[in-house]
């Protein structure tokens, strides 16, 4: 076996663009409920380490620094469940 699973990039896009930061998860639900009803049709943007391409369909994120050449696409549903779970995940951390 090669290389890193493909859920790491998910993963560590959520940790390294998102951070622990609930203004930034939230913000990213919004852009994906405007894609969902139709007020864009794609949002791209580079970060820090990760690039993301997002369209009605997908969801692709591409490395910049870190490792350059990984990447992953996933149905944009997937994405935006990852993005709930990782909202959810902080909320947990800050209860405690």
């Amino acid at each position: 076996m090669s290389g890193l699973p493909p859920d790491d990039v998910l993963a560590d896009y959520l940790a390294q663009e998102l951070r622990p930061d609930a203004n930034r998860a939230q913000g990213m639900l919004n852009v994906l409920a405007s894609l969902r009803q139709g007020r864009r049709e794609r949002w791209d943007v580079t970060g820090e380490t990760w690039s993301l391409e997002l369209n009605r369909a997908r969801a692709s994120i591409h490395s910049e620094v870190a490792i350059p050449g990984r990447s992953q696409d996933l149905p944009l549903e997937e994405f935006e469940d990852a993005i709930r779970s990782w909202l959810e995940f902080m909320e947990l951390s800050r209860a405690h």
